[in-house]
């Protein structure tokens, strides 16, 4: 009997010396992330507009051309409309795009959709040579390109797709186009790009006409 309670008593201390061999004390620390991830934002920020035509190439007083450009609420949409053009006017469109995201954004392409009279929009002509890249910081520069003379709005797409493909525009920077080795009337270089309607145009072709494209410009972020 008493080998038989020494035993027991001997199992006793044997599980409570077990139990404090795995008791210890605790503590965790932690690592918090947050990442928070930017945006991409191209918005148009300015716009102006005119035309030559009239004293300058027919040689008639006055305003005959009507030109008229407007940016949306949301700066996304830059509608630039032409009233009665005729052979030998031109007309041009100055627009500035900014990024007012938080990344570094560029063109991907620029593509070209005639959603009106096909054959007008291909019979104008259109042009633009020169890039102007204002930094958020420094002096603007001035890039020279190709100079575009497209006959039609698909070369014009294309025209725009590689003049403005491999540029950057970090936040806070914006681009316009120019024509710098055409001169107004005035003798002032010619913003943004130009749309002339072919003094080779004759007799009653596209009299009392409308048509009607948009240029889309897609852009993307830098990787």
């Amino acid at each position: 009997m008493k080998k038989h309670k020494i035993l027991v008593a001997a199992l006793a201390v044997a599980v409570m010396l077990m139990g404090a061999g795995y008791a210890y004390w605790t503590q965790t620390i932690t690592i918090a992330n947050t990442v928070s991830t930017g945006y991409l934002d191209v918005q148009f920020i300015s716009d102006s507009d005119g035309d030559w035509d009239d004293g300058y190439i027919a040689h008639i007083p006055g305003d005959l051309v009507t030109v008229n450009s407007d940016i949306s609420t949301d700066k996304q949409t830059l509608s630039f409309t032409v009233g009665n053009f005729y052979p030998g006017a031109g007309a041009y469109l100055k627009f500035v795009v900014r990024n007012t995201g938080t990344v570094p954004a560029k063109i991907a392409n620029v593509t070209g959709t005639i959603t009106e009279n096909t054959d007008l929009a291909n019979a104008l002509n259109y042009k633009f040579d020169q890039v102007v890249r204002k930094p958020l910081y420094g002096p603007i520069t001035y890039q020279a390109i190709d100079a575009i003379d497209a006959n039609n709005v698909s070369d014009l797409a294309a025209g725009l797709t590689n003049a403005l493909k491999n540029i950057e525009i970090q936040p806070g920077e914006e681009i316009m186009l120019t024509t710098h080795n055409i001169l107004m009337p005035n003798q002032n270089e010619a913003p943004g790009y130009q749309v002339l309607m072919p003094s080779s145009i004759t007799g009653s072709q596209f009299e009392d006409d409308t048509t009607k494209f948009d240029l889309a410009l897609n852009f993307t972020q830098v990787n």
